[in-house]
């Protein structure tokens, strides 16, 4: 079994290799046909984790997944533009991913190359697609810059505070959070099981985010925010737990934020 802290030594120590790999991971993630099975996102915010404990440097972290993830999209346009007919003639993508892709750009038109970089389903297609559809270029790359700096910022951010927040809690009341979150979880078994008469944690889970996400779409400031961008509708039509999802990161941010405020300003433990 590898030693963590050489491991962790190393990437210190070479950190401007890291710092590659986050570029081509960026990169590669833009591919039409890679692209959708290389977790680019989940790693460009491991690295922002890594970094808010001084293993790598955060926005060197940021310069190169926002030019790897430029760069990518436009070797993905360009595929599109000079080579996307040729493919799409000889199914070289998939016709359903391809007629997916489209509609999706159909309706957004230029801001697709902005929300689509933040959906993982077709995050790798849609550049592919605006080169198709011979979307000038101009567009293409303001629209492609301004959604990678927002894409590698947001990812490496995430990362840096997530990484922040976790190690100040632990590092606080280690021992103590750790019987806090076995006894949670315990008591949360507990609940669910009996509560809910007898349904399985998984069951209960989906029920709540669906009361939850039900209740959400009774406010107005939701329905407004709803009606005013269309993106909202599609996240939950694209993502297939996507009601899961949001639940369970309002649940996690929740938690942490309350145990931030306990342990740094009112000092309770």
């Amino acid at each position: 079994m590898p030693d963590i802290n050489l491991l962790l030594g190393l990437l210190t120590k070479f950190s401007w290799l890291g710092n590659w790999l986050f570029f081509v991971l960026a990169f590669i993630e833009s591919a039409p046909l890679v692209g959708m099975f290389i977790p680019g996102a989940t790693l460009v915010t491991i690295g922002g984790f890594l970094s808010s404990q001084g293993y790598l440097h955060a926005w060197d972290i940021v310069f190169f997944a926002t030019l790897g993830a430029i760069l990518g999209d436009f070797f993905s346009y360009s595929l599109g533009r000079w080579g996307g007919a040729w493919i799409k003639e000889k199914k070289i993508i998939n016709h359903s991913i391809l007629l997916h892709g489209e509609q999706f750009f159909y309706k957004y038109g230029n801001k697709s190359i902005l929300w689509g970089r933040f959906f993982g389903p077709i995050r790798a297609i849609i550049p592919f697609i605006a080169g198709l559809l011979r979307m000038k270029r101009r567009p293409f790359i303001l629209w492609n810059i301004i959604s990678a700096i927002g894409w590698a910022m947001l990812n490496v951010g995430a990362g840096y505070f997530s990484g922040s927040l976790i190690v100040t809690i632990f590092k606080r009341w280690s021992k103590g959070i750790t019987y806090i979150l076995i006894l949670s979880f315990i008591v949360a078994s507990f609940y669910w099981v009996i509560k809910k008469k007898g349904h399985t944690l998984t069951s209960s889970f989906r029920e709540n985010s669906l009361v939850f996400l039900n209740r959400l779409s009774r406010q107005k400031w939701f329905i407004k925010l709803n009606e005013k961008y269309e993106i909202i509708s599609d996240f939950f039509r694209e993502h297939k737990y996507a009601p899961e999802k949001l639940y369970g990161g309002v649940l996690i941010f929740s938690f942490l934020i309350i145990i931030y405020i306990l342990i740094l300003v009112l000092d309770v433990f």
